[in-house]
Order: C-alpha cells, then structure tokens, then sequence
C-alpha cells in the first residue's frame, strides 16, 4: 500500500482474499468481514503499538455495502500469522476461545501500515479450509482462492468508495 500510494497517490484500498475457517457453522458459505485482527506476525509490531488486537477501522462500511448487495456475510476476529506451521491445535483452541472465527496471513500488518500512513483498508475473507482442533478440512480451499465472486464484489464496492 506504501509503495502503491507513492507511485500512484491512491489513499484507499481494497483487500480480498482467502482464509482458514475456525467456526465452519458460522463461515460456510459466507464472506467474513474482519473487525479486529490478532497481533499473530511480525509487521503490525513495525506500525503500531504493542496489543493484542489491532481494529479493523471499515468493517462497517462494508457490511453496509454487502448488506445492500445481498451478499451472504459474517463479521468477526481473525487471527493474523505469519507462518501456517504455527497453527498448532493449541493456538487454534486459543484463539478459537478469545472469539477468532479465521485465521490469514496479511491483515494486521496491512491494517497497522494503512493505519500508519492514514490509508482507508476494506478487507474481507472467504473461507477456504477448516483448522478444526481434531481435523484439517480442504475442500472449500480451490473455490476460495479461484472464484472471481470477490473480485466482481470489490469492484462494485470501489465505485462506492
């Protein structure tokens, strides 16, 4: 985004992508909005200061949008890692109890730089495989990081922002 902004100017940006589900009952079938990332990685801790949590500021915005667009959603925390190995049962159980329903590998670092330079971030998820405490799950994984749905979701959603 910092490097976007200082070729382009662009001050707004839009992150989609694809996700591990940590609450398949809650995410099946549905976008996730983010609205508060676990501190998990390394660079958020570059932009922002020590927590947890860091808040993911738009989330409203875009449950305003897909509420107009009809499109299926759920908002929650997500858990932010650097490295998929570090998803252990344990941190998966942990996370799962502090109310986590995905876990992804870019958001708190993007939202604490955006943050930073005082960027707007809109992000939203789409669940891929399921971490469950006794089993691993895949077969969502293709369509969640292959179906254009979020890319035709995100261009609307620019025209409005």
């Amino acid at each position: 985004c910092v490097e976007v902004n200082w070729i382009t100017g662009a001050n707004k940006f839009i992150m989609f992508g694809s996700c591990g589900s940590l609450d398949k009952e809650k995410t099946f079938g549905k976008y996730i909005i983010p609205t508060e990332a676990y501190r998990g990685e390394g660079a958020s801790y570059y932009y922002a200061a020590p927590s947890d949590y860091l808040a993911i500021k738009n989330h409203d915005k875009l449950e305003e949008f897909f509420i107009k667009e009809k499109a299926p959603y759920t908002k929650g925390k997500v858990w932010t890692t650097d490295v998929m190995l570090r998803e252990t049962r344990g941190l998966v159980s942990k996370r799962k109890a502090e109310g986590c329903i995905a876990v992804e590998m870019e958001l708190a670092g993007v939202q604490a730089a955006c943050d930073f330079y005082g960027f707007e971030l809109y992000d939203f998820l789409e669940a891929g495989d399921v971490l469950d405490e006794s089993c691993y799950e895949v077969e969502g994984l293709h369509n969640a990081n292959h179906d254009l749905g979020k890319l035709y979701l995100a261009l609307k959603f620019l025209k409005e922002i």
